[in-house]
Order: C-alpha cells, then sequence, then structure tokens
C-alpha cells in the first residue's frame, strides 16, 4: 500500500514541479517582453448634458471636440455615445467609422443637450459598462470616456452619497474586473476632480481637466494620444517632414480665434485650403481648430499656415514607433523606464545602417510648463535591458506631482517619427520620502550620432560628476525632470536573473533525484517477485 500510494503521489509531485518551472520561464519570458497590441478598440464617450453645461460650455465646443476623437479612430475601432443627466440614455450604438455611416456617427454628438436638471455620475458609467457588456467582447481594447462639469446630484443628498459610494466600492471594482479603462474630464474645478481622478486612476486611464471650453480639443487629443498612442510627426514652427512609408496624414491644427482661416502648404509650393477638400483631401473646420486629412501624400516638407502653433500630425505607416510601458499614471520618485524601439511591418527593426544616423529622445514638459530634454540610449544601462538591439530606453523618476506629456522622438535622416505619452503623476503615500525639487537646467543642443548604437554606451559612461559643469557636447546631461539609474540597476538585474537561473537548476536536479529514488524500489520488488515466481 505504501509503495503503491508513492507510485501515484510521484507524479502529481513531478507535475506540480514540472508547472512550477513553467511558470518561472513564463515569467522570465513576460518580464523581456512586449505587450501585444489589440486589433481594435471599442469607446464609448458618456457626455453630460446636464442644465449647467449651457453656462460652462455656451458654445458647445464639447460638440467639434467629440467629432475630433471620433474621426480620428481607425476603421478596426467603433465608437459609441451616450448622452446623461438624471439616468444615461444611448444615442449611438457601438458604430466602425467608415464612408458609409461617418455622416450618422457625426450626427450623433449633435444631439447631446444641455437641459437635462440632475448630474447622475453612477448612472452615466453603469449605462457605459452595460453597453460594453452586450456590444463588445473583452478581446478587444474597452474605453469609456467620461465628461462631467459637475459632482453627483440626483436631488436628494443622502442618496448622491450612497450613489458615490456605490460606485467607489461596487461599480468601480466591476469596471476593473472587466478590463475596462474610464478616462475622465473635468469640466472646470467645480465637478467632482477627486471622484473622477480615482476611477481614472484606478482603471489604468487618463484624467484631464479642461479649464474652458476652448481646451476641450486639446483634452480630447490627449485622451486619443494615451488610449490609441497613434504614430506622430513631430511639427516645428508648423513645418514637418513626410517620408515614403506614410500612406495618410491627419492633422489638427489650432487657431486662437474662429475667424482664423489656416492654409496647408504642399511640398510643391502648392497652397491648399477647406475649399480644395475632395476624395484624397478633407477638412473639418471648427471654432478654434481645423482636422485635415490627407491619403497619399506627397513627399517632403510640409507646412501649416497662420496655425496657432500646438498642432498635431497623426500618420498611417507602416514604419512606427512603439514604447513601453503604457501606463499614464505614476507616483512621485517612482522610478519608470521608459523604452522605445522602431517597428517595419510589425517587427523589430534594429538594422544598424538605419538605427546608426537615427537618434532617440525624449522632451519632457512639467506641470509648470518647463521643458527638458533627455535622450534614449542602447548601451546597456540607465534602464536599458540589452546593449546595440534596437531597443532604447532610460530610468525616469519625477519629483513633483501633476500632468506631464513627454514627447518621445526617433529622427532619422530621411524619416521622422513621434509618441506621445501623458503622464499623471501623484503624489507619494504619506510616510515616504518628501519630494525632492528638480533642478533647473538648459537644455542641451542636440547632436547627430556618427557612430553605431554601441557607441551610445560610451557616451553614458562620459557623464560629468554634479559638481562639474555639463557644457561639453559629448557629455550625457542629467535630465531636469528625471534621474538617471547608473549600473546599480543592471546589476541589480543580472542577479536576479542568476538567481533565477540558480533556482531552476535547482528545481531540475531536485525532480531527476526524486525520480531515481523512487523507481530504485520499484525495480527490486520486481526482481523479487520474478524471483519467487
Amino acid at each position: 500500500m505504501d509503495r503503491t500510494f508513492s507510485e501515484h503521489t510521484d507524479v502529481p509531485r513531478c507535475r506540480v514541479v514540472f508547472a512550477l518551472l513553467a511558470t518561472l520561464l513564463v515569467t522570465c519570458a513576460g518580464w523581456y517582453g512586449s505587450p501585444a497590441v489589440a486589433a481594435g478598440a471599442d469607446a464609448v464617450l458618456l457626455m453630460d448634458s446636464s442644465g449647467s453645461m449651457a453656462k460652462n460650455d455656451p458654445g458647445k465646443l464639447r460638440v467639434p471636440a467629440a467629432k475630433m476623437f471620433m474621426s480620428l479612430l481607425g476603421e478596426q475601432d467603433r465608437i459609441g455615445l451616450i448622452s446623461f443627466s438624471d439616468n444615461g440614455y444611448p444615442v449611438l450604438h457601438l458604430t466602425a467609422p467608415s464612408s458609409d455611416n461617418s455622416a450618422r456617427i457625426l450626427a450623433s454628438a449633435d444631439k447631446v443637450s444641455s437641459r437635462g436638471v440632475y448630474t447622475n455620475l453612477y448612472a452615466a458609467l453603469a449605462k457605459g459598462v452595460a453597453m460594453l457588456d452586450k456590444e463588445s467582447r473583452p478581446e478587444r481594447d474597452r474605453i469609456l470616456v467620461l465628461m462631467s462639469d459637475g459632482k453627483m446630484d440626483v436631488g436628494d443628498t443622502d442618496e448622491d452619497w450612497a450613489l458615490t459610494r456605490q460606485l467607489q466600492d461596487e461599480l468601480l471594482q466591476s469596471v476593473k474586473d472587466k478590463g475596462i479603462k474610464v478616462y475622465t474630464i473635468a469640466f472646470t474645478e467645480a465637478s467632482d476632480v477627486e471622484l473622477l481622478r480615482q476611477v481614472a486612476s484606478e482603471t489604468g486611464a487618463l484624467f484631464k481637466l479642461a479649464r474652458s471650453d476652448q481646451d476641450l480639443h486639446e483634452v480630447f487629443s490627449a485622451i486619443f494620444e494615451s488610449a490609441k498612442a497613434p504614430d506622430m510627426l513631430p511639427i516645428e514652427g508648423g513645418e514637418f517632414v513626410v517620408d515614403e512609408s506614410i500612406d495618410e496624414v491627419t492633422i489638427v491644427a489650432s487657431k486662437e480665434r474662429e475667424d482664423v482661416r489656416i492654409f496647408l502648404q504642399a511640398p510643391d509650393g502648392r497652397e491648399l485650403s477647406s475649399d480644395d477638400a475632395g476624395d484624397t483631401l478633407k477638412w473639418f473646420v471648427s471654432h478654434h481648430f481645423d482636422m485635415i486629412t490627407v491619403t497619399k501624400p506627397q513627399t517632403g516638407g510640409w507646412k501649416l499656415l497662420f496655425s496657432a502653433g500646438n498642432n498635431r500630425a497623426y500618420i498611417v505607416t507602416n514604419m512606427s514607433l512603439n514604447h513601453n510601458p503604457q501606463q499614464p499614471n505614476l507616483r512621485t520618485n517612482e522610478d519608470m523606464v521608459l523604452e522605445s524601439w522602431l517597428a517595419q511591418d510589425g517587427k523589430l527593426l534594429d538594422r544598424e545602417a538605419v538605427l546608426t544616423n537615427t537618434r532617440f529622445f525624449m522632451d519632457i514638459q512639467d506641470p509648470a510648463g518647463n521643458s527638458a530634454h533627455v535622450d534614449l540610449l542602447d548601451g546597456g544601462q540607465y534602464g536599458d535591458r540589452k546593449a546595440a538591439d534596437g531597443v532604447y530606453a532610460n530610468t525616469l523618476s519625477y519629483a513633483n506631482p501633476g500632468a506631464y506629456r513627454i514627447q518621445i522622438v526617433a529622427q532619422g535622416e530621411t524619416f521622422q517619427r513621434q509618441k506621445t505619452v501623458h503622464l499623471e503623476v501623484t503624489a507619494a503615500a504619506a510616510g515616504g520620502e518628501p519630494p525632492v525639487p528638480a533642478v533647473p537646467q538648459p537644455d542641451p543642443v542636440p547632436q547627430p550620432l556618427s557612430e553605431p548604437p554601441p557607441a551610445l554606451q560610451a557616451a553614458a559612461e562620459t557623464v560629468d560628476p554634479p559638481a562639474q559643469p555639463a557644457v561639453e557636447q559629448e557629455t550625457q546631461p542629467e535630465p531636469p525632470l528625471a534621474e538617471t539609474k547608473q549600473s546599480l540597476s543592471l546589476g541589480l538585474a543580472l542577479g536576479v536573473f542568476g538567481a533565477i537561473n540558480v533556482l531552476l537548476a535547482g528545481i531540475a536536479f531536485g525532480v531527476w533525484w526524486l525520480l531515481k529514488k523512487r523507481r530504485k524500489p520499484a525495480f527490486e520488488d520486481a526482481d523479487l517477485e520474478a524471483q519467487e515466481a
């Protein structure tokens, strides 16, 4: 009986051990892997239609801003719309943008009014979740965009409090369990800022405060960039460069006044306007922005004329800039390793001929509007996992809470790519170390690389100590908004990796020894039975 018991229990034990081995291997693979990209997104706009919106948004500028968000989504995405006041009222069920239904999608935003009496945030969120549950699938990116100018108000103070607690304790947990991200917009500081911030933070999304109706298209642009991480082109002085790999470019051009008319100058010198709209040129005109889409754009330098300056250029291309992680929330003085790499047709671009003359860097804007320039490196240090593998990185840590905007740029000889990351930094929990104020430093002058990626490691190792002024062009300056981690991080990573390998070897030896020990009595018993026979 004992021998029989041992024979039956050895197998499960071995399975457990091998399951542990598999788990460790999967964990290690996930540690060094990149996040998968979903095929598309299902997004539902939850738009406040309470009476107070008539005062806070007298020109109904939230409508063209919502239309811009709808138009920026791709053919693989779907958009829905719910208007809410005392309850949530579906206006548009999930619909994919196409030439056949684009007009119907945009017209749905016009149906949002400002005639409601109450502001039921619980009902809005619940109706959005219900639409996604019924019409979407868990494998798709599921997004809610909740915008409100007020606090929970259903006409009874006790019920307001009860619904708020129910939203925080029950509904929010359900949203998190379903993997739904809720991007929130507080329309003026009179909104329930803390509640909206909590909902966004706990669902891994972004919170934005629109201080005026004129900020709305900027806010919706930021949410689109955070939710979809589109490829972009850097725009400097209204100018941007289109290369051969770009199939389509969409420009969101800001303007200071409604009566300003924007023009677009093509590389061949032609000036295009909204009058030239057609099959290959689409032009949407609004109060504070124009949205221009050019299909099969001419290669070369383009220029925006008479725009206000805060412009964006989204592109469709087979050579994309990627980044990791894509988290929009961080604590003060918490380290974040930001990685970036180029991909062509979905595969990592690691050709030395391309990367030798390509610079990877970040331009970081802090909550006060100050800017800092930080290089991304591929030398196996400063958070970079492996030298010269085509993945560039640096370690960042933010001392002050607030909203940060990070523009990741890959700048080659014949192309440019940009990703914009919106980061909400919140104060660390009480009891931690006090924030260290950032020391402002001048931005370094960008220098083109003339050496292959391994030379970046040498450049990083020449960082001057803090006591010396960073004036030489070959030094890597300390970023004013980010702390660069030294070889300690690399040593720690190697130590952890070595420990995992030792653990795996020990487990494997234990499995071999256990099997050998269990098999020996079995063979001896078999010989004994043969002799007795």
